[in-house]
């Protein structure tokens, strides 16, 4: 019987794809990671007659909890700016229990911020311990105050996404 081999597999540095992606690290800090492919990154430098390693680049982070974001309603904003190196970032000082969506992009010369990836949607854990025998997951208020057979009436235009768009 022959032995195992060890065959060490390396991921590679760049997929040459456009994404940007975020997960949880914890109740007040999430990860992000992304990439911009040579594609767009030598669209932007023609479109801006300037070197893409000399550009700004930045992460805008969007509080979106409960509302529907349509890339400009978000309850508030900040922004980080990040070296031009980056390809990922810890983004600190965050609320519990609130839903986040990152946008990264550069600045235009008049300082305009132009997204040039969105993320996913992230949701941070409660900080709190629950109580004994509480519910982790509060019950909607159409549920506690609606019908007898516990149905909610849906509202315009809402909906439940069957599928991911990120689904490979």
């Amino acid at each position: 019987m022959k032995p195992l081999v060890n065959t060490a597999f390396e991921a590679p540095a760049r997929y040459h794809k456009d994404m940007l992606y975020m997960m949880v690290r914890d109740a007040c800090m999430l990860y992000a990671y992304w990439e911009l492919s040579d594609r767009k990154r030598w669209l932007l430098s023609r479109h801006f007659e300037c070197d893409y390693s000399s550009m700004p680049k930045a992460l805008r982070i969007y509080d979106v909890t409960c509302i529907y974001f349509n890339g400009s309603n978000a309850n508030s904003y900040f922004d980080i700016p990040t070296t031009p190196e980056a390809d990922n970032w810890y983004i600190h000082h965050l609320q519990p229990g609130r839903t986040y969506l990152a946008d990264w992009g550069t600045y235009t010369i008049e300082g305009e911020f132009l997204p040039l990836l969105r993320s996913n949607a992230v949701i941070t854990p409660r900080q709190t311990v629950a109580p004994w025998g509480a519910p982790l997951v509060e019950v909607v208020s159409e549920v506690k105050n609606g019908k007898a057979d516990g149905r909610i009436e849906p509202h315009f235009f809402e909906n439940v996404q069957p599928y991911s768009p990120n689904a490979r």
